[in-house]
């Protein structure tokens, strides 16, 4: 089943929403506005709170290795909504979710923003730089841009595209769900002073664009040897 333009248009009018709320965010410098709620010259209340290190860390760290270790048996042993794809797709699925989270890895290491709780602003020794101001050091470390630990869970909104063709429905909880993880684990991540809001939206947009290309992108192709 090959996409059809309007869908196309759909998908790229949603994720651009997206966009430019993210830009009018970082625009808006909210950033240290809301960390500043959580913390302080002293520090983050909740930075070393055991409770979100092992809820929000531990467990959803291997929640997300767990996940595509599933998807990876989906390939050969589907079940559900994965019973209707191809294997061709479920393993596109699969790919598309590992490429966006690899991704993100990689934009970070480029980064040299680094985590709230070592700007000056919050006890550190860093000073704010926006992640915008390319090539510019903070003085503390970087690498902290985007949020690595919300991609455990908007990598696999790359699963929302791919389910399409089976289930609207479970394409529809496949983006919900992806997105309201990321969601929840950038907030902790953001209260704790391990990253500022905007890197959880980044993440949601680099994802999010990430898995729209790849299945547009195969779509295409496929419609190209068709001809």
């Amino acid at each position: 089943m090959f996409v059809r333009p309007h869908r196309l248009r759909v998908d790229v009018l949603l994720w651009g929403v997206l966009l430019v709320l993210t830009l009018l965010w970082d625009w808006g410098a909210a950033d240290m506005v809301l960390s500043q709620h959580f913390g302080n010259s002293q520090g983050f209340v909740l930075k070393n709170d055991k409770l979100l290190q092992f809820w929000f860390h531990d467990v959803a760290q291997n929640t997300a290795r767990v996940g595509l270790l599933g998807l990876l048996t989906m390939v050969f042993v589907p079940l559900g909504w994965f019973k209707a794809l191809r294997k061709a797709d479920r393993v596109h699925l699969l790919v598309s979710a590992m490429l966006a989270a690899v991704a993100v890895v990689f934009l970070k290491q480029l980064s040299r923003s680094s985590c709230p709780w070592s700007l000056t602003e919050f006890g550190g020794v860093g000073r704010y730089v926006s992640h915008w101001v390319l090539g510019v050091s903070d003085g503390a470390g970087g690498r902290c841009f985007p949020g690595g630990h919300s991609s455990s869970g908007f990598a696999y909104i790359a699963a929302a595209f791919w389910l399409r063709s089976a289930s609207q429905r479970g394409a529809t909880a496949a983006f919900w769900l992806a997105s309201a993880g990321g969601m929840a684990l950038g907030w902790v991540q953001m209260v704790r002073g391990a990253h500022f809001f905007s890197h959880a939206l980044w993440t949601w947009v680099v994802c999010w664009v990430l898995g729209l290309a790849y299945y547009h992108g195969v779509q295409a192709w496929r419609a190209r040897q068709q001809l």
